[in-house]
């Protein structure tokens, strides 16, 4: 009799938080999978039902194509260099160097600086006139003339991934610092007495203690690149074209500027499976390390 007693009571505790969630997540998710089965515009402001039709579409529409492909070159360049980047940064801000607290505080600047006021510094220092960068380039005669990096389909997707992995890697540069800092010198002594070698020490010592707050990392980093937005949008609105495109600013177009409800949100599906693996993943991480019972 107690036991269902205090079933009852938990539950009427949690019922308000169950139909806020319901309310404030259920309704716009099962609202947006409607929507994703209808052609729904300006040209139909009645939805009208379709199915599939719009999942089948978008795997003919060959500007889709090229996003999903620019989306994944974006997500693993990005997190990848981030991950390369933040690591060496890591280890060169642990060793005791003059003004390795003074560096730690200018790192912190690109990471808590807003997406847009970022896109707006790289598009002027990659200003094909004006930016610092062609000038750097052009004294080092690595180039000639003015190329614009943002201008050209070859290179708009990787001079705005030059700007991610600025704006990125200090995050990951603080998370493997402090997972650096826990992994015990014991260890590392007892190595170099065996007579490991540095690379060694950080190879089978030092690196697989770090294991789990870098996979922690590596998953949170592929999760918000995947969904980034407003960096892209402020440098190249995803231009010329589609060249620097990611799917997070085609569902943006499709659904405000084409005015395509319908296939913008079959889109967005798309973007909420593959997240939710890479979700599940982090999930299942935190878990293992017992952030979660």
């Amino acid at each position: 009799m107690r036991t269902r007693r205090e079933s009852l009571i938990r539950f009427a505790c949690l019922a308000p938080l169950l139909i806020l969630l319901a309310v404030l997540i259920g309704y716009p998710v099962l609202d947006v999978l409607w929507l994703s089965t209808t052609k729904s515009s300006l040209i139909h402001p009645e939805p009208d039902f379709i199915g599939l039709g719009n999942f089948t579409d978008a795997f003919t529409d060959s500007a889709l194509l090229t996003v999903l492909r620019n989306t994944l070159v974006w997500t693993v360049l990005v997190v990848l260099l981030q991950f390369l980047l933040g690591l060496g940064s890591a280890i060169l801000l642990s060793k005791r160097i003059r003004g390795a607290a003074v560096l730690r505080v200018l790192l912190v600047i690109p990471w808590v600086m807003p997406g847009i006021t970022a896109g707006l510094v790289w598009k002027m220092l990659e200003d094909p006139y004006l930016g610092p960068v062609n000038q750097v380039l052009g004294a080092l005669g690595l180039i000639s003339g003015e190329p614009a990096w943002l201008g050209d389909q070859g290179t708009a997707l990787f001079g705005v991934i030059l700007a991610a992995v600025w704006k990125g890697f200090p995050m990951s540069a603080l998370m493997y610092l402090a997972a650096y800092r826990t992994v015990s010198e014991e260890l590392r002594d007892a190595a170099r007495v065996d007579g490991a070698r540095p690379w060694r020490v950080f190879w089978h010592v030092t690196l697989p203690a770090m294991a789990p707050t870098i996979r922690t990392t590596v998953l949170l980093t592929t999760i918000w690149t995947f969904n980034s937005f407003d960096l892209i949008y402020v440098m190249t609105k995803g231009g010329p074209g589609v060249s620097s495109q990611v799917l997070s600013g085609y569902i943006y177009r499709t659904a405000f500027l084409d005015v395509d409800h319908g296939a913008a949100a079959a889109y967005g599906v798309i973007a909420v499976l593959v997240l939710g693996v890479f979700s599940a993943l982090y999930l299942r991480q935190v878990r293992a390390e017992g952030g979660l019972r």
